[in-house]
C-alpha cells in the first residue's frame, strides 16, 4: 500500500498541476481570487470600431513570454495635472491573464477578435485583442474602471480621462482621411515581436564594449544587460517560476561570456 502511494504521487502532483492550468481547481490566493477575467470572441464588425479593412493572422502562435512582455509594456498615465505613467496591469493581473491570452489566440476563429473584460479591486479594464501582419493590437475602452471618455457634467461634454504611453516597438492607430488622420491614443499597435523595454533613464548605448575588444573586459554588453534586467524584473514579480528564471540567465550569461 506504501509502495502505491509512492508511485501514485507524482501523478496526482502533475494532475493537480494540470487541472490548474486549465482552470480545473480554484486558486486560494486572494488576490489571483479577486481578479475576474471574462474572454470572448466577437465578430470584427462589431462594436464602435470597425478592423474590417484587417487581415487578421488568427489563430495566432504566440509564447507566453512574448504574451508576458506586450502586458508588461503596456502603459498609461491620466490626463490631469500631475498624474504619473503606471503599468495598466498589476504583476498579479498579468500572471493570470498570460496564459489565458496564449489559448485565446491559439482558438481565435479568422474573423473574430478578442474581447476581454477583467474586474479587480482597482476596477474594469476592457480590452479588444487582434493580430494582423506582424503587430499586435491592443484597444482599451476602460483602464481600471476609468473609461477614455469621461463625462463633463459642468461643460455637457466628453473628454479623455487617460492615454495609452507609448513604447519602443508602439505606435497609436491612426483613424480618418489620410490628411488630418486622428491618433487613437487608446489603441496601441506594438511589433508582434516586442523589444525588450529599455529603462527610460538609460543613456544612448554606443559601440558593444565586446565587439571592441578592449581592456574593459569587465563590462557587459548593454543589449544583454537590459535583458537580464527584464528577466529579474519578471521572476521578482513572480511572472515567471525559479527554474525558468535560471535557465534564461545562464542562457544570457553563457552569451555574454
Amino acid at each position: 500500500m506504501v509502495l502505491m502511494y509512492r508511485s501514485l504521487k507524482p501523478t496526482v502532483y502533475l494532475l493537480f498541476f494540470i487541472l490548474a492550468i486549465s482552470g480545473g481547481v480554484e486558486i486560494v490566493d486572494a488576490q489571483v481570487k479577486s481578479i475576474k477575467i471574462r474572454l470572448s470572441y466577437k465578430s470584427k464588425l462589431d462594436g464602435n470600431f470597425n478592423v474590417k479593412k484587417f487581415k487578421l493572422n488568427h489563430p495566432l502562435k504566440i509564447s507566453q513570454k512574448e504574451i508576458i512582455n506586450h502586458l508588461v509594456s503596456l502603459r498609461y498615465k491620466g490626463v490631469s495635472m500631475g498624474s504619473k505613467e503606471i503599468s495598466v496591469f498589476s504583476p498579479t493581473e498579468i500572471k493570470k491573464l498570460a496564459p489565458i491570452l496564449v489559448k485565446a489566440f491559439a482558438g481565435v476563429p479568422s474573423r473574430k477578435i478578442i474581447h476581454v473584460d477583467l474586474k479587480s479591486k482597482t476596477g474594469t479594464t476592457v480590452v479588444d485583442i487582434f493580430s494582423f501582419k506582424n503587430y499586435l493590437n491592443w484597444r482599451f475602452d476602460s483602464i481600471q474602471g476609468e473609461t477614455y471618455f469621461q463625462k463633463n457634467n459642468a461643460r455637457v461634454w466628453s473628454i479623455f480621462s487617460w492615454e495609452l504611453m507609448r513604447q519602443k516597438g508602439q505606435r497609436y492607430f491612426k483613424s480618418g482621411a489620410d490628411q488630418g488622420r486622428r491618433l487613437n491614443k487608446n489603441w496601441i499597435v506594438a511589433k508582434l515581436h516586442l523589444p525588450v523595454l529599455d529603462n527610460k533613464d538609460e543613456k544612448k548605448k554606443g559601440p558593444s564594449d565586446l565587439s571592441k575588444k578592449s581592456n574593459s573586459s569587465n563590462k557587459l554588453n548593454l543589449e544583454l544587460e537590459k535583458k537580464l534586467k527584464h528577466l529579474k524584473r519578471l521572476y521578482e514579480e513572480g511572472l515567471i517560476e525559479e527554474e525558468e528564471y535560471k535557465v534564461q540567465q545562464n542562457k544570457l550569461f553563457e552569451r555574454l561570456f
